[in-house]
């Protein structure tokens, strides 16, 4: 029996239309580009969270039980200093709580907050600018900052 092959080469950019093609016709659709972050069978690697540890993995697949992934050691250390520093701050009454939704939105109301001066940190006040660690006072600001330097500066990825 004599036979003969045709192999069919999809222009660039297309893919054969599996769906829509027969025998007789092969259809073409274009390649639909997928962004990273809808790729599940994409591999990751990075550190996660675990308890009080950051536990690292080499291979991973991107998908949402793995959206804990950190890309780097010291982003889950700023993460893991996040969470104890909300703690702190919504449990121990001398910082005042956690600074409130209505109280960002009121231009009178004075916050003082903690943030990234290079390679240092730095204090200041605002009325509307956000800051993850704003207190009232500065009183609370200054003693929080004396007792948890260690967190600040794990949060802000100072070494």
């Amino acid at each position: 029996m004599n036979t003969k092959e045709v192999k069919i080469v999809p222009p660039e950019g297309y893919e054969i239309d599996v769906l829509n093609s027969n025998l007789e016709c092969i259809k073409f659709k274009p390649i639909e580009k997928k962004k990273w972050r809808e790729d599940r069978f994409a591999i990751i690697k990075g550190y996660v969270i675990e308890g009080e540890y950051i536990m690292p993995y080499e291979k991973l697949y991107n998908v949402s039980s793995n959206y804990n992934v950190f890309a780097t050691e010291k982003q889950a250390k700023s993460a893991l200093a996040m969470a104890r520093i909300s703690q702190i701050m919504d449990n121990d009454k001398r910082f005042g709580g956690v600074v409130t939704y209505k109280e960002w939105n009121n231009g009178e109301i004075l916050k003082y907050y903690l943030y990234r001066n290079g390679t240092s940190i730095g204090k200041d006040e605002f009325y509307y600018k956000y800051n993850f660690i704003s207190f009232h006072t500065a009183k609370q600001r200054n003693l929080f900052l004396e007792e948890n330097e260690d967190l600040v500066k794990d949060y802000l990825m100072i070494d």
